[in-house]
């Protein structure tokens, strides 16, 4: 690439802020009709949803402590013309064309931080002025949800139960507990009772994942229902005349703990074997 090296990344950034800007202009000057959800200390402060919907379209920025595993969330509904659709799917394509834009950037990051160091302060103020050291790259990334069609019906349910697991073996679980320390005693523990498995036993280890909003949509002409995983206001193309979708209203939060029993064909024991690696045991192996 040449030139300095961050030019194509603030370019996207610059093109990405600038269908966003645009993007709020139009939502603010709607007045189709929208659901959003208020927190109690919102509803005290008298936010307007509408104005809290385009705040979550268009945030970037990490808040409070910075934690890029969180994302800034909110269910909802908002009805948008053919004119913000087709602005909602360019701020998607600007979206897109970031996070392509950032691949290089991050794959070489460290040299690059060297280099500006080296080229004295007009380049880092360059950077710094565009607040990509502070960006929420999760949030940059995910695309705006767009349903072309004017759904009859929408329900919302938490689904709190998701979970990722991922096969072992006992060689490869031991190697993982002794990075952890074998000297330490509950580490020297677990390694004790690893070696207790034959070689061959298979293992499991289990990563519960974050609770997710879906959204399921259904539609008067019959069309198949459709399914979403949702982290932002649904933006649907409004039908004329159409009367605003029937909804259920969910609780802002998740609810705690696991919602779904436990499937009585589940191969996994419900206690960890290893619990410093999430590790489980199968149910027919013993």
């Amino acid at each position: 690439m040449s030139g300095y090296p961050h030019q194509e990344l603030v370019t996207a950034f610059d093109r990405l802020t600038a269908q966003l800007t645009q993007l709020a202009e139009q939502l603010l000057s709607s007045d189709l009709p929208l659901w959003l959800p208020l927190t109690d200390s919102e509803q005290r402060a008298a936010i307007d949803p509408r104005r809290k919907a385009v705040a979550l379209y268009c945030n970037l920025w990490h808040q409070g402590d910075g934690d890029g595993r969180r994302t800034d969330s909110r269910h909802g509904l908002v009805a948008i013309d053919a004119l913000i659709a087709a602005q909602v799917e360019r701020v998607n394509a600007a979206k897109q064309q970031f996070q392509t834009a950032l691949g290089p950037f991050r794959a070489q990051q460290a040299e690059w931080r060297k280099a500006l160091q080296s080229r004295g302060t007009e380049l880092r103020e360059a950077l710094a002025s565009k607040g990509l050291t502070r960006l929420h790259l999760k949030q940059c990334y995910r695309l705006l949800p767009l349903e072309q069609r004017h759904p009859q019906r929408v329900g919302f349910n938490w689904y709190s139960s998701g979970r990722s697991i991922k096969r072992m073996t006992p060689e490869a679980v031991q190697q993982a507990l002794l990075k952890m320390g074998a000297d330490k005693p509950h580490i020297s523990l677990q390694l004790a009772q690893l070696a207790q498995l034959a070689a061959h036993t298979p293992l499991a280890q289990v990563q519960q994942q974050a609770p997710l909003m879906r959204c399921n949509l259904s539609f008067a002409d019959g069309a198949i229902r459709h399914a979403m995983n949702l982290s932002l206001p649904l933006l649907f193309l409004q039908q004329p005349g159409a009367p605003f979708p029937v909804y259920n209203e969910p609780p802002l939060a998740a609810p705690s703990g696991r919602q779904r029993q436990v499937r009585s064909d589940c191969r996994l024991e419900e206690t960890p074997f290893l619990p410093s690696l999430r590790i489980h045991r199968y149910r027919d192996n013993h």
